[in-house]
């Protein structure tokens, strides 16, 4: 899900495709603002109201799909307005990486079936740096 996917199906300001602008006060009542024919994030800019009120419902989803699909769509806004929290990507699948990791979660069970093949494939064709050990015994065998 992307931030605009996020704010099309979470934002009470979305109105097919264009913002009518609504604010919060500090006291929680609604404010009106100045209505746009297009949503800020369709336009690439950071919006207030997204961040204040949309942002924070991907910690509140119960549905564990949604709630990765919120989170994702909310980490991936953070990425490209560069907020603080999570500044680096997966280069596998492009999803938010947690600190002192290479892959997501997701990738590194990709990547790890993708040695194991690659190993397997080499050791099938013989082209393995490591020699099996009964190899070198059927070899002094052989010799007898």
């Amino acid at each position: 899900m992307t931030p605009l996917q996020m704010a099309n199906a979470e934002c009470p300001n979305w109105n097919k495709g264009a913002c009518d602008g609504m604010r919060i006060a500090d006291d929680l009542t609604p404010l009106p603002g100045k209505a746009l024919d297009k949503c800020l994030l369709a336009t690439g800019k950071r919006c207030d109201y997204f961040e204040a009120c949309v942002l924070p419902m991907a910690a509140m989803a119960t549905e564990p799909i949604k709630a990765r699909s919120l989170t994702d769509a909310a980490d991936t806004y953070r990425i490209e307005h560069r907020l603080s929290g999570v500044m680096r990507q997966c280069p596998g699948c492009g999803r938010p990486l947690p600190a002192r990791r290479r892959f997501c979660q997701d990738c590194v069970v990709k990547q790890r079936k993708i040695a194991y093949r690659e190993s397997k494939r080499k050791t099938r064709l013989g082209m393995s740096t490591v020699k099996p050990i009964f190899g070198h015994f059927q070899a002094i065998e052989s010799r007898v």
